[in-house]
């Protein structure tokens, strides 16, 4: 606490207009420094899914796919909502090789992924995917993440997947490498997690030619990857129901001229769209602080 104080002393001394805090209630934050209003105007967002619930934040940066206009979503924030087209702007790496077609072509059968955090593996989740693999034959699927560098968690992991009915001959723990984007290039179709989604989890494997099928509600913390999948113009990807969202990835999977095509096009879908628009990115960020300043001058030159 004291050394939140200090910051924000600190802050204050500085004389910072607004500030913007990225972390939100992740491990190592700032967040508390915000408490002490150290800055006449404070925003929040992009680095975590959910309101700060402090009084002394005045905004949260989402967009209009996580939070659209009129869906109610500002009870959800103590915060009021800057909306942005969209809340990522994705860098890509210019030197990673495209993908040629779905490796299901010459390979014979569908590879599932989901390189997500394992803590984002919940039951429900894991009980959609070992649906989605029973009525898709010979399916695999590849879990690739930190968790599984330790012999223990793989263990633990793999008693789990096989209480809940998975062929365990089918599934394969990797811990993450330096190849991990690389990796992609081996998958078929990323399976999206719930109510938690990937974030740029979804933009590595978007970027890499791998189609996402995720599962979204209402709240703003389950629809990042379905932003991401509407600003490329396939928010079709993404459903409104579990029973759906199982639909979508075995019907996807049924579909190889479809899987190849998205396969070959999804980067040029990516860089084309406003997740990778830096340009309209940064000139929409900058009318948001504009819009911010202005409206904190004219509430405090009023009184």
């Amino acid at each position: 606490e004291r050394d939140m104080e200090r910051i924000a002393r600190e802050i204050h001394a500085d004389e910072v207009d607004i500030l913007f805090d990225l972390a939100g209630h992740t491990a190592g934050t700032g967040l508390a420094a915000l408490a002490w209003k150290p800055a006449p105007v404070q925003l929040s967002g992009l680095g975590y899914m959910a309101t700060t619930g402090l009084k002394t934040v005045d905004y949260f940066v989402t967009d209009h796919c996580c939070d659209p206009t009129g869906s109610g979503s500002e009870a959800f924030y103590v915060e009021k909502l800057l909306r942005l087209t969209s809340q990522f702007c994705y860098n890509g790496y210019t030197h990673l090789p495209r993908s040629t077609g779905t490796p299901a072509r010459g390979r014979g059968y569908i590879q599932f992924a989901s390189f997500n955090q394992y803590q984002k593996f919940r039951d429900p989740v894991l009980r959609a995917w070992q649906e989605i693999m029973e009525r898709v034959p010979q399916s695999r699927l590849l879990l690739k993440n930190n968790a599984y560098s330790k012999p223990g968690v793989v263990q633990s992991a793999y008693e789990r997947l096989r209480r809940l009915g998975f062929d365990m001959s089918r599934v394969q723990f990797e811990c993450a490498t330096q190849d991990y984007m690389l990796r992609y290039l081996d998958v078929d179709i990323a399976l999206d997690t719930f109510p938690w989604p990937g974030g740029g989890t979804t933009c590595d494997a978007l970027y890499m030619g791998v189609p996402v099928v995720s599962y979204y509600t209402e709240r703003h913390s389950t629809r990042f990857t379905y932003s991401l999948l509407a600003n490329i113009g396939l928010s079709d990807l993404a459903s409104t129901s579990l029973s759906d969202y199982v639909e979508t990835a075995v019907a996807l999977a049924g579909n190889l001229d479809l899987l190849d095509a998205l396969h070959r096009e999804l980067r040029d879908r990516m860089k084309t769209s406003p997740v990778m628009d830096q340009e309209r990115y940064i000139r929409e960020m900058e009318e948001c602080y504009r819009a911010v300043w202005n409206a904190w001058e004219s509430e405090n030159t009023s009184r």
